[in-house]
Formats: C-alpha cells, structure tokens, sequence
C-alpha cells in the first residue's frame, strides 16, 4: 500500500507536469468611477501685508540724483566684470536740494522686498520704491519725514527709520529721528515713534542704522561727537542713549560680520588727522571701545563700508581711500602702513559693495564720476575704468 501510495503522488506531479499552458489574459474591465474631490486646504498665511517677493533684476548700481526741481534713482546696470552702464532715471516723486547731503544712507535697498527707500531732503519727505524683474523703479509711497531736512535712512523687516538733521538755520535745531511701517504699498508712521536726538541744537546726524539683531538703531551725531542708540520694541524706537565718540566727528558706520559696530571719523578737522573706531554692543545697547582712534593717516574720512574682513574708508579731503583689516573680535589696523589703498576722484564720499564682495564702488570727483575697484583676498584694490557722467549732487550709493 505504501508503494502505491507513492505512485499516485508521482501520478499526479506527471499530470501537473503535463497540464496545458494559462490561457491570454482577458480584456481589462472599464474604470469604475473617480472618487469625490476633497475640499480646499485653508488659505497660506499672507504675511503682514508684505510685498511680494524678489524679482531677481539684473546686479545693478543705484544713487540719487538730489535734484531740486525733482529727486530721482538714477540706476546703471552692473556687468560681472564690474563695469556698469546707464539704465535710466526714476523718480520718487520729491524734490532734492541741489547739493551734496554729507551723511551715509541716503538710499538703501531691502533684498527680501526688492524694495528701495530714499530721502528727499527738499521736501521734507521719504519714498518707497518697487522693482520689478526688468530693473525698472517704481515709487509706491512719498510720505513726510517726521522732520526736516531727512538725509538718512534705514530699513528692516517691514520697518522704517529715517534721520531728520532740523532745521539749520533755526534756534532750536530740533534733530530727530521718526519711524514707518510698511503696510502693502504704503508707508505709515509709527505713533509714538519720533525721538530727539543728544540736543535741541546742530548735533548733524549722519548715519542711521539698525544692529545687525534688529533690536537697536544707531545714529552718528557728528557735531555732537555722539554714539547715540535707541533700543525698538515692536517697531517703536525708545528714548535715546548718549554715548561719547572716541574719536572727533563720528561720520558713518558699517558692521562686521561678527557684529562689531566700525566708524569712521572726521576728526578735529586738521589735515591727516581722521580715524577709525570699532565696539561691540551690549545686550542693552551699551557701545564698548575695542579699537579706539586708530589713525588713518588721512583727512576727512566719512563713508565706510565693511566686505568681510575687511572695511573701506572714503577720505574727502585726501581723494583716496583707505583700507581696514577687521580682525574677528573686532579689533582694527591699516591694511597699509600708509593709510592709502587707492586713491580716488577729489571729494570722495558714498562708497558700496555688492553681497558677494567682489567690487567696491565709490563715488569721487567733480563732476561726478563712479569709480570701481576689484577687491582681492587680500583686501587690496585694482582700480577698474571708471564711469563718468552721475549726476552733479549724487547722494547715496546702493549696489546690488
């Protein structure tokens, strides 16, 4: 029984083995039907009425032409290579004073808007400008300054400030300082926001700016020889805090990238005798000296930018400019032992660079020329050909 029963499984492994092939498939039955959409997903947060978002015009070079009979944003399109050419002419809806304006921050640019904000020191007023994706400007907003005579102006995340100088040839003076918001395509003060600056008298700011963390605003009073900050909470600049410069006439300032606040400083006003200043900053906006007064060798140096490791300074009297190497805690010295890293146009002021460090921009001359320089690793500069033709009060230099 056991052998037969082993002969039926063989039995049945041969049937299978000799089965038939599968059959072709049979034809696909049609789809059933398509299932109910589901509802729409809630709406993506706005943001705070914001604007929309880059353009990614081409690089380009901006200054205000400070007209008297109507401000513009002449603007010149900017190749790899550094050269620029003439883009055209914007206008900002205000009038300029027909002369230089002897402060840094006339004009600056907010990367994450794609939007410019410029003084119109003859009207009393300020302008918020839109570009779009073709490099062309668009003013959106002219508004009043919160003062008179504004000749600088900062901008941070939807946040405005502009330095009013006052009226110069008035008793009291009467300087302050005045806050906006960026509410869609309009700028509106901020209530409560306006400040006095050290004195009722010519303090002559020059420069403001926020900190790198946004919590303060720092202001140059030149005459004053102030370090003055103002801490900001929810968009609202509080009462001032008065610092003493550690060197005569502090023009403008620029940042490190480790946050260290660097000044360039006039001086007494006698021939060589300008300097340059770094800080840090306290968490309650206290400035401390880390380099105090390092003499530059030169005279009138006012505009300062920082590239890295490295700052410029522009000198108005000396037609040069000098360079800076900015150590990593802060600390300061003169790239030459001379103070001269080139030499510019007679009355250089604004100077710029681009995000990638590649250029340094200054306008000099008169009549008004753009000078431009490769910056090396090194932090010397090769003088490029030059542009002639800006406009004969240009005030504020952008580049982008």
């Amino acid at each position: 029984m056991q052998k037969h029963g082993w002969m039926a499984v063989l039995a049945i492994c041969a049937g299978c083995a000799s089965d038939g092939q599968d059959g072709t498939a049979g034809p696909e039955g049609p789809a059933g039907t398509a299932g109910t959409n589901g509802s729409d997903g809630t709406d993506g947060d706005p943001g705070a009425n914001g604007p929309v978002g880059p353009q990614f015009a081409l690089p380009a070079v901006y200054s205000l032409t400070n007209a008297t009979g109507g401000n513009q944003v002449a603007a010149y399109t900017r190749a790899s290579s550094g050269s620029v050419t003439r883009k055209g002419r914007f206008t900002t809806s205000a009038n300029g004073t027909g002369a230089g304006l002897g402060s840094q921050g006339a004009i600056v640019f907010d990367a994450k808007s794609q939007r410019f904000f410029a003084v119109n020191a003859g009207s009393d007023s300020i302008s918020m400008l839109a570009l779009d994706a073709s490099g062309e400007l668009t003013t959106l907003s002219t508004v009043a300054s919160g003062g008179v005579r504004p000749v600088s102006i900062t901008a941070r995340d939807g946040v405005v400030y502009v330095a009013n100088s006052g009226n110069l040839t008035g008793t009291p003076v009467n300087a302050n300082i005045s806050g906006f918001k960026v509410q869609g395509d309009a700028l509106v003060a901020i209530a409560g926001s306006t400040r006095p600056l050290s004195a009722t008298s010519d303090v002559r700011p020059t420069n403001i700016g926020f900190s790198p963390d946004g919590k303060f605003l720092v202001v140059t009073e030149r005459f004053a020889n102030k370090l003055s900050t103002f801490a900001v909470q929810n968009g609202v600049a509080q009462a001032g805090s008065f610092q003493t410069s550690s060197g005569g006439q502090p023009f403008a300032f620029d940042w490190s990238p480790e946050g260290h606040l660097i000044v360039a400083e006039v001086g007494t006003g006698a021939a060589n005798g300008s300097s340059a200043s770094s800080y840090s900053i306290s968490t309650t906006g206290v400035l401390t000296p880390i380099t105090s007064s390092l003499p530059t060798g030169q005279t009138a140096a006012c505009w300062i930018v920082t590239a890295g490791g490295f700052a410029y300074i522009s000198n108005t009297g000396s037609a040069n400019i000098t360079g800076l190497v900015v150590n990593e805690n802060g600390t300061l010295a003169l790239r030459e032992a001379s103070g001269i890293t080139a030499t510019s146009g007679a009355g250089s002021i604004d100077l710029a660079v681009p995000p990638d460090h590649g250029y340094l921009y200054a306008v000099a001359g008169n009549p008004r020329q753009l000078f431009i320089y490769a910056i090396s690793s090194d932090g010397s500069l090769t003088p490029q050909p030059a542009l002639s033709g800006m406009p004969a009060a240009a005030a504020g230099l952008v580049v982008r």
